[in-house]
């Protein structure tokens, strides 16, 4: 008859199957390992717990969640935000200031989680971008002369801009 114990033990043929116990991703609160920082917001917040830490590769640095509940008054959908996590340190002092990551986001290129770090404007449809300059680059209805940039539609009927006009039913 078999007997219990407070131990789940897969059986030999599972095992060299490579059987698992359990899909790590799909426990709240396991310990997660990403490739980017940017990857933190592809985790599922229901399979995040408060307090829950990640490894960062590319960061080299672990990171841990703040879970912040909806409160239906003045949020309504549960949110996480991510602080590096310094916990395994050796006690070290913390509360120096010292900036610890920066991040691209939309429109920039680079960043560094430590040294020095710097950070590009992607360059794209109409920007440029020079070593000390951005840039607008004319074409398909974008002018750009000694006045700046304006926009044409290739209309004449709008040359000099449109004017506030008040409408009070009489004529115009």
């Amino acid at each position: 008859m078999p007997s219990l114990s407070s131990k789940l033990v897969l059986t030999s043929a599972a095992s060299s199957a490579g059987t698992a116990l359990a899909d790590i991703d799909l426990i709240k609160g396991a310990f997660y390992t990403v490739a980017e920082y940017d990857d933190l917001d592809d985790i599922p917040l229901s399979r995040i717990a408060d307090g829950q830490i990640v490894w960062v590769e590319d960061a080299s640095s672990t990171y841990q969640a703040t879970v912040t509940l909806a409160d239906y008054i003045t949020t309504f959908a549960d949110t996480v935000s991510w602080a590096e996590f310094s916990g395994f340190g050796s006690g070290g002092g913390g509360g120096s200031g010292d900036i610890t990551a920066v991040v691209a986001s939309d429109g920039l290129i680079g960043g560094s989680f430590s040294g020095t770090a710097t950070l590009k404007v992607g360059q794209g449809d109409g920007i440029i971008t020079g070593s000390d300059s951005i840039s607008v680059r004319a074409g398909d209805g974008i002018i750009v002369d000694a006045n700046g940039v304006s926009f044409s539609t290739g209309s004449v009927h709008f040359t000099e801009g449109v004017q506030k006009t008040n409408l009070d039913g009489g004529n115009i």
